[in-house]
């Protein structure tokens, strides 16, 4: 029978592969096969529904990649509640506002971030917002790698232990259907709240259910020619959709094995990717790029690395795909569709592969249109992308306006990304809406200017902006790093952009950094703080 709640997934995994590892965390730090992580995610959802848990209860999980972090959102999912993925660099005022939003029932969250960042003075901060609003707080269940022991909290270990004998619980699929009798019937068939970036107002609660969720992952892993025998890995964060659904999830349905980092590091990403025989990598490109800077890399070493999915300008995959000897593959997708829309495959055309996100999955749709009008627009003409199928999410939690204003009445999500169609059913996602720039009458997507420049042999990474013009009203402004020992200048690359784009399209200045500004999550390019930077006279 086909699974459709995560516990299920779990459990069916374990009868087929049963001792075989499946989840590897850094350089063999920690290990778990298939059968201990479902043994100990069933105990979980007993020592869970101990304290309190029903179906329809969030379980709020404030941890780094590790073992534990996967037993407590599949023990939440094994009581019939709901994982809420908190970002282990919020800062206090943030871990307060998505937990007051989600109101979990229990909060499992570690003491000390690798090891050294103290989570534990968030603690009464966060009480403090439950407090304030008349909310009950959540039961905190602390995980320590220390003795020291925090007043309010119960200890993971100990609880767990204390509850291992517990009466077995109904089937995890029987508890999933009882959500919908709870406090929020829209939460019905939900698994999990992942949060929304948050770089233009607080962040929103996703929700994103079982069945889809399970779907997108099967249909992933069949893109990515996942099988029992594969090493797959990810430095994506469990609590994003990176590492949830494309790490975790993906490699459950395929029964491979996945490794993982926490934290990353350069050093460690290099002996896993060399010492450990991987096969397929998925998720961020600061590890590819940074490996080959290292004086031991060759691709001899990483000659079993076959294929990697990320995300990067075509002219950076082309140059990675001649360093690694492996087949570079486009993805995209954001929180709201469970972290995919569309993905390459590695057999695909390699134009296709490195300068376009794949086709859709079936029996997902996806449009092209008018950000306006809604019409469609024809094949080739840059609009925006909206999606409907089975991986849009079921909605932002406790905000139905906001998920009325992002889903419209047929079922079409208003992605708010720029994209165009190509032929072949292939489609290419192009930049944020709110990162085209609008010099006078023409709109420029700072895509082909970033591809451009990315070109340009001296240059390791770039992100092209929009900055304030008295006349033009928007003009292209041009942040870079150098690749490490080159020297070019703005000079220089203000000729070669000239040889290559029309005039309004050539960056005004060229800035150079030692690193940008990045998303907590994803290690993406912050671009709203690049344009505060700008307007702020910093640079």
């Amino acid at each position: 029978m086909t699974a459709t709640n995560l516990f299920d997934v779990l459990a069916d995994a374990a009868e087929r592969f049963g001792d075989r590892d499946f989840l590897i965390v850094g350089r063999r730090d920690e290990v778990a096969t298939f059968r201990q992580l479902r043994d100990r995610a069933d105990a979980c959802g007993r020592m869970l529904a101990a304290q309190g848990v029903v179906p329809g209860d969030r379980v709020a999980i404030w941890m780094t990649n590790r073992v534990d972090w996967m037993v407590a959102a599949y023990g939440a999912a094994r009581c019939g509640a709901v994982t809420v993925g908190v970002n282990t660099r919020l800062a206090p005022r943030e871990v307060a506002h998505l937990l007051t939003l989600t109101r979990p029932r229990v909060w499992i969250m570690e003491a000390k971030f690798f090891g050294r960042t103290d989570a534990r003075p968030t603690i009464e901060p966060v009480l403090a917002a439950f407090a304030e609003q008349g909310l009950p707080a959540p039961r905190i269940l602390l995980l320590s790698d220390d003795a020291e022991r925090t007043p309010g909290t119960l200890d993971w270990r100990e609880t767990l232990q204390a509850h291992a004998q517990d009466a077995p619980l109904p089937p995890a699929a029987e508890l999933v259907a009882r959500m919908s009798a709870g406090e929020y019937p829209s939460l019905a068939g939900a698994a999990v709240i992942l949060s929304t970036s948050g770089t233009t107002a607080a962040p929103k609660g996703v929700v994103l259910g079982h069945a889809g969720t399970i779907r997108l992952a099967r249909a992933c892993a069949e893109r990515q020619d996942l099988a029992p025998d594969q090493r797959f890995y990810s430095v994506g964060p469990f609590f994003h959709a990176s590492g949830y659904m494309h790490a975790i999830l993906t490699n459950l349905v395929a029964g491979s094995t996945l490794y993982t980092s926490r934290p990353y590091t350069v050093a460690e990403a290099w002996d896993i990717l060399s010492g450990e025989r991987i096969h397929a990598y998925h998720g961020s490109i600061v590890p590819l790029r940074e490996v080959v800077q290292l004086p031991q890399f060759s691709k001899e070493k990483v000659a079993s690395l076959t294929r990697a999915w990320y995300s990067a300008v075509a002219t950076e995959m082309v140059h990675l795909e001649g360093l690694f000897g492996t087949r570079m593959c486009e993805v995209y997708g954001l929180t709201e569709t469970a972290g995919n829309v569309s993905i390459c495959r590695a057999g695909d055309p390699l134009d296709m592969r490195h300068d376009s996100d794949g086709q859709p999955h079936e029996g997902v749709e996806v449009a092209i249109v008018d950000p306006q009008s809604g019409a469609p627009l024809p094949e080739g003409t840059p609009g925006e992308i909206r999606v409907r199928g089975w991986n849009v999410m079921l909605g932002y939690f406790r905000d139905p306006a906001a998920t009325a204003a992002a889903i419209d009445a047929e079922g079409w999500l208003k992605t708010g990304d720029q994209g165009v169609a190509l032929p072949g059913g292939y489609i290419k996602f192009l930049s944020r809406l709110k990162d085209v720039i609008r010099v006078g009458g023409e709109n420029l997507s700072p895509l082909e200017v970033e591809e451009i420049l990315m070109s340009h042999p001296d240059v390791q990474e770039v992100a092209v902006v929009s900055a304030p013009h008295p006349r033009l009203s928007e003009v292209p402004v041009a942040f870079l790093i150098r690749r490490p020992g080159r020297t070019v200048t703005p000079e220089d690359l203000d000729s070669f952009c000239r040889e290559r784009l029309a005039n309004f399209k050539v960056p005004r200045r060229f800035i150079f950094m030692e690193d940008f500004p990045r998303s907590n999550a994803v290690n993406r390019v912050q671009k709203a703080k690049l344009r505060e930077m700008l307007v702020a006279g910093e640079v």
